[in-house]
């Protein structure tokens, strides 16, 4: 037989496992003496249950085990039997609060450390039914799995506890389903007491009211940014609001009130911006263009000088803001003769944004005109990857000896197959 390629070994082993159950149900201490052919009859579920039945619970786990039977319906169900019997049994023997708790604990978690793959959490539901709160907690207290861990401790109403543990984990989505969770089952002011004290659950649950407020009223929203004196995520909401709106009047209601939040913030940065806004804002009203930023509204009327410089003095533009946007206006529009004579004038942004808003707008022969009077390392190399000539601007960083820019060079290569095979040459030969 051991010689045979024919022979199914594997039921002969199970054959030998199953007599080795017969042998242990057979002893003295267990008593249930069944032939092999009313165990088969019987099954090994049936004889597990009777085994549990009469408390041999370790030899219904080793049962599980010869047999090779399914975790989750074997040892860890028999397990989990264990736990439920043992906690009502205390819980029935006694007065609860004359329990050790302590050493009931030690006793399930030292019988449920041999099995790693056993969840303590589902321990502490089962000392949850036995009405045993303060068991489950120090069960729950055990417990590796983040998820399973706050699970229970929200079942036992430790809502403080569960955010602080959600928070520990780092794990965005166990506080996005604490936070669900308490907005269920607590009143509104009693779950956002409690959410307030965690940043995290603060932050997330702002982005869940947001949510709700984008498909409905969003008076909750800033009522809730108002009562957190979140002057900051004030001014984004009014800004977004502003973005969203089409009537002139209610436009500038929210910018009005956007200021107002920077101001409580106390940025004067922001604050100075949106002063420049708002004084911009009625004169973009007035020309039918309240949908368009300052930087739209310069690049519109690029070929007016006239109306960029009012434009520049109205919202407080910096000279590079309205070159930068005035180039590629011009560009956008076309005006390639007006954008010559403006690159003959000393540029304070460089002449690399000529070559970038001709490459964009597909006016390629022209930004050849502006690359003589590039100069400077980092000018021409910017100027080289404008033109999409990512192999000179590599050959000038490696005489440079450049490792940095020449790698950024190789990762802009990417779109051009041929250049970035050479970029990568050089690259390796550095």
């Amino acid at each position: 037989m051991a010689f045979s390629n024919g022979y199914d070994s594997n039921r002969f082993a199970r054959f030998l496992r199953e007599l080795r159950v017969l042998n242990e149900v057979h002893r003295r201490r267990i008593g249930m003496p069944i032939t092999y052919s009313q165990f088969q009859e019987l099954g090994e579920s049936c004889l597990i249950n009777r085994l549990i039945d009469i408390g041999a619970y370790g030899l219904a786990a080793e049962i599980c085990s010869w047999l090779k039977r399914d975790q989750q319906e074997g040892i860890d169900r028999v397990l989990l039997e264990w736990v439920r019997r043992t906690i009502n049994k205390a819980a029935s023997s006694s007065n609860p609060s004359e329990l050790n708790m302590q050493a009931l604990d030690e006793k399930i978690a030292k019988k449920l450390m041999s099995y790693p793959h056993v969840s303590l959490a589902d321990a502490a539901k089962r000392a949850i039914d036995a009405k045993l709160p303060k068991l489950a907690r120090l069960l729950i207290k055990r417990e590796k799995d983040d998820s399973k861990q706050v699970q229970v401790l929200l079942q036992l109403g430790d809502v403080q506890e569960a955010l602080t543990r959600a928070a520990a984990a780092q794990r965005p989505q166990l506080m996005h389903q604490v936070v669900r969770h308490l907005m269920k089952g607590q009143k509104r002011a009693e779950y956002e007491l409690a959410i307030r004290k965690i940043p995290l659950a603060q932050c997330l649950y702002q982005d869940l009211i947001r949510d709700e407020s984008e498909r409905g009223s969003s008076k909750m929203m800033l009522a809730l940014l108002e009562q957190a004196s979140d002057f900051e995520r004030q001014t984004m909401f009014h800004l977004d609001a502003l973005e969203n709106e089409i009537n002139p009047a209610e436009r500038l209601n929210y910018l009005r009130r956007a200021k107002e939040s920077a101001r409580n913030m106390g940025d004067k940065g922001v604050e100075e911006l949106l002063n420049d806004t708002a004084a911009f804002a009625p004169g973009q009203s007035e020309r039918g263009q309240d949908q368009l930023t300052i930087r739209d509204t310069v690049i519109e009327f690029a070929a007016d000088p006239q109306k960029v410089a009012q434009f520049k003095h109205q919202a407080k533009l910096t000279d590079k803001q309205v070159w930068l946007w005035t180039i590629e206006g011009l560009a956008k529009m076309g005006k390639m003769e007006q954008l010559f004579d403006m690159a003959q004038k000393k540029s304070p942004v460089g002449y690399v944004p000529f070559i970038k808003a001709c490459i964009k707008y597909n006016r390629r022969e022209e930004s050849k005109k502006y690359f003589a009077k590039v100069h400077g390392y980092q000018e021409l190399v910017a100027a080289y990857i404008a033109m999409g000539n990512f192999v000179a601007a590599a050959k000038m960083a490696f005489d440079r000896r450049d490792r940095d820019t020449l790698q950024q060079i190789f990762m802009k290569s990417h779109s051009d197959k041929e250049a970035y095979n050479k970029v990568g040459q050089l690259v390796k030969s550095f």
